[in-house]
């Protein structure tokens, strides 16, 4: 059932109670739950460890689900903790369980796969991109049938979701930032970019070619400087910045500028990173943001990492940044989802930053190559 622009399930009003009572104890405990680990790497590494379920869950209070695209964020810095089969086993999961459903879901748990709060864009890329890497480590890409399984994924993606000739349809507009509507974000066009790049390492054909694709993203969202956000908006992206670094989008010609614009707006100081340069357009928010105000323009220390691996790859220094994320672990004996400008997780009277974030985790160990 839809509510809106909500799946109405029976997860999401789970969530949501588990959102207002984690809030509720982080207000009471004045501050997240301490865990185990010395160093910054032990506290990541306990991390993904207890999340690790069935499922791996994308954290250790209120998101005890998978996120499919927290998960493939995760996986670069979780082979060495987790190990190759247990990861090999979640992506199998995932590819099963989006093969019953004609899609590739959000969230899943142990018993199935559901979309919260809608279904996002940004799900299948991060599927192809978890099955490509666990090829490149294997040596060898997923069996026929799964095989067979994204190939038909990948053809009901671009039919229903990518215009011919052109970018991802305005109709999509869900992604990870999921309290907002962002119609054919740059960060879900930059997945779909990467999707389409990597798809011929495990033997998928796509009608879309990843250079036009390429092409058409830089002329519609490129502003010599920055991205902007979607496309109904000259707003600058702070996501599609990082994306684009993180995942070597475009040469440094394109990257270069745009981590420069970030440093001169000093949208990563105080370190983490800030989700966004500005207020979104009202007209993106639905109503169960209100429940969350400033979710998405806090700092986000994933997204802050990713960053930092993204600066790494331009041959940049990272220390700094490295030193300050390493503090936030040490301060909070935990790894927070995002934080305020002091350092303070973030919380609203109904939903709290998460602790243990998976995604966090995964990439703190890439960055320090662990």
């Amino acid at each position: 059932m839809r509510v809106g622009p909500y799946d109405a399930t029976p997860e999401m009003f789970a969530a949501l109670a588990l959102n207002a009572w984690d809030s509720w104890r982080v207000l009471l405990r004045g501050g997240l739950p301490p865990g185990p680990g010395k160093t910054p790497a032990e506290i990541a590494a306990v991390a993904l460890r207890r999340n690790a379920g069935t499922v791996l869950a994308a954290g250790a209070g209120h998101f005890r689900f998978l996120w499919v695209a927290d998960f493939g964020k995760s996986l670069s810095g979780a082979w060495g903790t987790l190990g190759t089969e247990y990861l090999a086993g979640q992506i199998e999961r995932i590819t099963d369980e989006s093969a019953r459903l004609g899609r590739v879901p959000s969230c899943l748990r142990a018993a199935r796969g559901f979309d919260m709060p809608w279904h996002r864009g940004d799900g299948l890329p991060w599927l192809v991109f978890s099955h490509a890497e666990l090829a490149r480590r294997r040596g060898r890409g997923p069996d026929e049938g799964r095989r067979r399984a994204l190939q038909g994924l990948l053809e009901r993606y671009e039919a229903r979701w990518v215009e011919p000739g052109g970018l991802l349809s305005e109709e999509m507009a869900g992604d990870w930032v999921d309290t907002v509507r962002r119609p054919s974000s740059t960060y879900n066009n930059l997945c779909v970019l990467m999707m389409l790049r990597r798809a011929p390492e495990l033997g998928l054909r796509s009608r879309t070619d990843p250079d036009a694709f390429a092409a058409a993203l830089l002329k519609d969202r490129w502003r010599g400087d920055f991205f902007r956000d979607h496309a109904r908006t000259e707003a600058l992206s702070v996501d599609a910045v990082v994306a684009a670094l993180y995942l070597g989008s475009f040469p440094r010609a394109v990257l270069e500028p745009a981590a420069a614009r970030l440093e001169a707006l000093r949208l990563d100081e105080p370190y983490p990173m800030l989700c966004a340069a500005g207020d979104y357009d009202p007209r993106s928010v639905p109503l169960l943001t209100i429940l969350a105000s400033g979710y998405h323009r806090a700092r986000w220390l994933h997204l802050g990492l990713m960053w930092l691996n993204g600066l790494k790859r331009l041959g940049r220094d990272a220390s700094r940044g490295r030193a300050a994320a390493e503090s936030l672990f040490l301060r909070h004996r935990a790894v927070p989802e995002a934080v305020t400008d002091d350092g303070a997780p973030y919380r609203s009277f109904f939903l709290s930053c998460e602790n243990g974030l998976t995604m966090a985790a995964g990439q703190y160990l890439e960055l320090i190559g662990a």
